[in-house]
């Protein structure tokens, strides 16, 4: 995803894009996008249907999660319904999202398009009247599946409540996105689910990335971010060095992470911020239940 502005003290790559593989692995990529006048400026919306996948409670004391759709025609909400439920239970069943299940909310904004299908699907050149202006080969990247931030966050803003929003496409080709407010996923395609549940990490829980790019060195001061530091002790989470991880082996201080080789540590060797395959590793689990429980009362 593209980083947030940057702590005091703290040096921030170029803005990014992560380009996901069915293997798992994460690699990030340098935009070329230019932001314009008109995709920054706000976007008004079309009035929705919302409907809910889950109503847990009042918005007030829950967790708002939000599912946007691009590229459903009018004749394609059951299509639409049935790719955010397929989501939802893929999230729902991942830790530490399958411990407050019953305490989020979860919102289906009924986004029509003119057309079905996003753009690029299945090669360039393919374009589709879509509401959210989804497209493969974003930044010339096959599978990076972008679309207008603006304009999706003005759809999920329709919702009760929102903390959290989840983008899916009318496409099985795999492929996904990250942005600071929301992640993209391919609807019609069971492993791009992956992607989504990385990319919360970042917008609920504020995490890192744990991948690194080879040959780079960390310039910066200490990250704000919980699961990365420049400390080869791992200080920044003693109290629980040594102790099993989910991801497998035990919590310690592993060099590379937030897209550098060498100086700053990451706590495990292989995480969900490193490899979309793998579940949360005990700092990220931890980051994430404060995060969720925060907002439910």
């Amino acid at each position: 995803m593209p980083p947030k502005a940057a702590a005091a003290g703290t040096a921030e790559p170029t803005e990014g894009r992560e380009v996901f593989s069915p293997d798992g692995t994460i690699t990030r990529v340098i935009s070329k996008q230019v932001k314009t006048a008109a995709s920054a400026a706000a976007v008004k919306a079309t009035a929705a249907e919302v409907t809910a996948l889950q109503n847990t409670g009042p918005s007030a004391s829950r967790f708002d999660m939000v599912i946007v759709g691009d590229g459903y025609t009018a004749s394609q909400t059951g299509l639409l319904r049935q790719h955010a439920q397929a989501k939802w239970n893929e999230i729902a069943a991942t830790a530490p999202w399958n411990k407050y299940r019953q305490l989020i909310n979860v919102w289906l904004v009924n986004v029509r398009s003119n057309q079905s299908g996003v753009d690029n699907d299945p090669s360039p050149g393919i374009n589709r009247d879509t509401a959210l202006d989804m497209r493969f080969f974003c930044e010339g990247l096959e599978r990076l599946l972008c679309l207008n931030e603006s304009k999706a966050k003005a759809y999920a803003a329709q919702a009760p409540g929102v903390d959290a929003i989840v983008a899916v496409g009318n496409t099985t080709k795999y492929g996904g996105a990250g942005y600071p407010s929301l992640a993209t996923a391919s609807g019609g395609n069971a492993q791009s689910g992956r992607i989504a549940i990385h990319e919360l990490g970042h917008s609920v829980g504020g995490l890192a990335d744990e991948y690194d790019t080879p040959g780079t060195t960390y310039p910066g001061g200490e990250p704000r971010e919980p699961n990365v530091t420049t400390d080869p002790r791992g200080a920044k989470w003693a109290s629980y060095l040594g102790r099993n991880t989910p991801d497998g082996g035990v919590i310690g201080a592993y060099q590379g992470g937030r897209y550098y080789e060498r100086g700053i540590y990451r706590p495990s060797q292989d995480s969900l911020m490193r490899n979309i395959n793998k579940p949360f590793n005990l700092i990220g689990l931890i980051a994430m239940e404060r995060a969720i429980s925060s907002k439910i009362s």
